[in-house]
């Protein structure tokens, strides 16, 4: 039987980019199951109130990236907080970016504004590897768009690699909760647009390097060989 991913949406694509992406439900459909074989994602609309009634309705858990801070105080995330706490008792569970960033404040880390925007390709070195990371990598290169970051991970928590940018770049808690602070899913395209739109927001001089960074070889398929490994390993 085919694996059934639930897929926590933490925030909307806005309508400008919906060229390029409609929901991050889609990025991860594409990601994922680009070959139509792979598992099957069933999309809650968390950032709308729509979440799961209980752990057991899917067999694992992925938090997408968000536009929103962890921090910010929306009256839903202390929902899906509690949600995660709970999966993560039975489901293995996967955060992405923003989840990534909400697992840490979750489990008691801290996530703050610590260096800036992290956008374009950036290479996070493997420090600690793990049975999940099939094909083992010595760092993994993945496009980022982000400005907060983990700064002190929840206690009990194991940091697998990060850069002297973000030094808490991939994270697992306990057996069952694992979070990536970069984007696998992104596509290029709609990665160099973003850039453009928030050109002025993000400096001119570090969103043009990071559109220049954008030839650089990425490890998108062993980031979805690692989350699948992660989430159907048990």
């Amino acid at each position: 039987m085919a694996l059934t991913i639930g897929i926590l949406e933490a925030g909307a694509v806005a309508p400008e980019f919906h060229g390029y992406l409609t929901s991050f439900s889609d990025a991860f459909q594409n990601f994922l199951d680009s070959t139509g074989e792979g598992p099957k994602l069933r999309s809650y609309l968390c950032y709308d109130g729509e979440f799961p009634q209980a752990a057991e309705e899917c067999d694992g858990w992925l938090i997408t990236g968000a536009a929103a801070a962890v921090y910010d105080g929306d009256a839903w995330f202390p929902l899906l907080e509690a949600f995660t706490r709970t999966a993560s008792e039975t489901r293995p569970v996967v955060g992405i970016c923003f989840g990534h960033q909400l697992i840490a404040q979750a489990f008691g880390g801290e996530v703050k504004n610590a260096s800036g925007w992290g956008v374009g390709v950036h290479s996070h070195e493997v420090t600690n590897t793990a049975d999940w990371m099939v094909p083992p990598l010595q760092s993994l290169s993945l496009l980022a768009s982000h400005q907060d970051q983990v700064v002190t991970p929840p206690p009990g928590a194991e940091v697998h690699g990060g850069s002297d940018f973000c030094p808490i770049g991939i994270m697992t808690i306990g057996a069952n909760v694992l979070s990536i602070q970069n984007h696998p899913e992104l596509t290029r395209d709609f990665a160099s647009e973003l850039l453009r739109v928030r050109r002025d927001i993000i400096g001119p001089v570090t969103a043009d390097a990071a559109l220049d960074s954008m030839s650089t070889p990425t490890d998108e398929a062993a980031a979805a060989a690692w989350i699948l490994g992660f989430l159907d390993r048990t």
